[in-house]
């Protein structure tokens, strides 16, 4: 099974602390987002991320703190798609 880039992106940079990690792993959503128009679609896929974060999360749970942050970021983004849609 493949995972979204997003999901590959903390599995790799999370093992490993750097600097910018978090910056890298919110573009590679973001990317992943625009390849969806509609509100609902980006709504869906931002779901579908968290759960693989969860399993993820399962998983690997060393990367817990990392996957905490990035977590955070997509809950941003589902309010920003809350209040377009309001």
């Amino acid at each position: 099974m493949a995972l979204p880039g997003p999901i590959e992106l903390v599995l790799r940079l999370g093992a490993v602390p750097r600097i910018g990690a978090i910056v890298l792993v919110e573009q590679a959503v973001d990317t992943y987002l625009a390849g969806y128009a509609h509100p609902d679609e980006r709504a869906i896929a931002l779901d579908i991320l968290l759960r693989d974060l969860a399993r993820l999360r399962i998983h690997e749970p060393d990367l817990d703190g990392f996957i905490g942050e990035v977590e955070l970021y997509i809950d941003v983004l589902h309010r920003d798609l809350a209040r377009q849609a309001a």
